[in-house]
């Protein structure tokens, strides 16, 4: 029995040739896929195989028997990785801005196992990463190698409420496969800054893009609530970028974010030192959740349950205030790079999808290269190709869709995405990796 996995070594978002031979003619053989993430928690996948009649099996021959996905399909067996803690499972998977390691085991009977390992990066070789504070901004930068022929192109890179950890994988493989120099702002949970998304200055982010824009062709990417921030700077300093992105977005200014208890009344964001007007997030819907979790932490084992909340309720019924949405809208139509947005139907933080709507209609009559990505049953998060999206809290998918739907949406958003920034950037030359 011999297992093939091709290219050993690769950036993440190649999905790798995985193939079992020298089997029986319709043997099974089950495959085994091991990683640890950066927040060292372990992962794995089990899939059983039915080798054809030349003794040959894989995921891009035939579906699993039994196993973490169905149907034929090559990457099933890297985005269906289950947290191995399956009663104390993660809300995301956490990706590194470098490299890991999977080991693969395949076995057909007791007396023949065989075990390679495979290395993916998010960050090729000659890609460096630095770090620095900058004005009130944490700001971590990947550099390809230097070109003789100019400057590359800069795409910077805007988090949501999470940590900029979440993003910064993102980044690194971005500069890695397309080549661009990319530099992501962190706003929110570092020191000096504010805990969470409440009264942030939009000039942090407008003094950063518009330094790197006087030297070099600049593209933004935003994600989740930091969409409101990036394209509310954009808007209303009118930044010269030449493509936006935004990844389950905001048309309007929400309320602050909370970090327990209630959200605080006022804005997310500030202009000129005034908080810009917004629309209230519906906090009382939430109490429900709220106490069922209190409830569930009374039993036995309680304390280990999830705390996460589903919160698209509190966001959608904000958005039946239309007084208060006419004032919080955000002037996209100020924005004269053409823009990306892309939401899942089954978003559980917030509706995206209909916000993303809003968002492309608002600058119909001002912009004829936008587009509109909607992926049906995938929900908040959408990360490179390849990553888990199995993470749950309680067998509840937080952040909403299902697995198979949201591994879909990965691959067709980064797909989309590198080819828009790649157009609109007007350069394409990857890193090696």
């Amino acid at each position: 029995m011999e297992l093939t996995i091709a290219p050993g070594e690769g950036l993440v978002d190649e999905v790798p040739e995985l193939v079992v031979q020298g089997l029986r003619p319709h043997e099974q053989v089950t495959v085994r896929i091991d990683v640890t993430d950066a927040a060292g928690r372990a992962w794995r996948s089990d899939n059983r195989y039915r080798a054809d009649a030349h003794g040959v099996a894989g995921p891009a021959m035939s579906a699993p028997l039994a196993g973490s996905y169905s149907g034929v399909d090559p990457s099933g067996p890297w985005w269906s990785m289950h947290s191995v803690q399956r009663h104390r499972s993660p809300v995301i998977f956490m990706a590194p801005d470098d490299q890991l390691t999977w080991t693969v085991r395949c076995a057909a009977d007791r007396a023949r196992q065989v075990r390679r390992t495979v290395v993916r990066r998010w960050r090729a070789r000659r890609v460096t990463r630095t770090e620095s504070m900058d004005e009130g901004l944490r700001v971590v930068r990947f550099a390809p190698r230097p070109l003789g022929s100019g400057p590359r192109p800069v795409v910077v890179l805007i988090p949501g409420s999470t940590s900029m950890e979440a993003v910064t994988p993102t980044a690194a493989l971005l500069a890695s496969r397309c080549g661009f120099t990319t530099v992501v702002l962190g706003y929110v949970g570092g020191q000096g800054q504010p805990r969470t998304v409440a009264n942030v200055p939009l000039e942090r982010f407008t003094r950063a893009v518009s330094a790197l824009a006087e030297r070099r062709r600049v593209a933004v990417v935003a994600h989740s609530v930091g969409t409101g921030g990036a394209l509310a700077a954009l808007a209303l300093a009118r930044v010269p970028v030449r493509a936006v992105v935004a990844i389950a977005p905001t048309h309007v200014v929400w309320q602050a974010l909370g970090s327990g208890g209630r959200p605080p009344m006022t804005s997310s964001w500030t202009y000129r030192a005034a908080p810009l007007p917004y629309v209230p997030v519906r906090g009382e819907l939430l109490l429900p959740q709220l106490a069922r979790h209190a409830l569930l932490r009374r039993l036995p084992g309680g304390g280990s349950r999830s705390t996460a909340l589903r919160l698209r309720s509190a966001y959608g019924a904000g958005l039946w205030d239309s007084a208060a949405v006419k004032k919080a809208l955000i002037p996209v139509e100020h924005i004269t790079a053409p823009l990306l947005a892309v939401a899942g139907t089954d978003d559980a933080v917030w509706p995206s999808e209909a916000m993303a709507r809003a968002l492309v209609e608002r600058r119909r009559t001002v912009a004829a290269q936008d587009d509109l990505l909607i992926h049906p049953g995938a929900g908040h998060f959408m990360r490179p190709p390849l990553v888990p999206t199995t993470a749950d809290r309680d067998g509840i998918l937080v952040s909403g869709g299902t697995p198979q739907a949201n591994a879909l949406a990965q691959a067709e958003t980064w797909a989309a995405m590198t080819r828009f920034l790649e157009r609109h950037l007007g350069f394409t030359e990857p890193a090696d990796a």
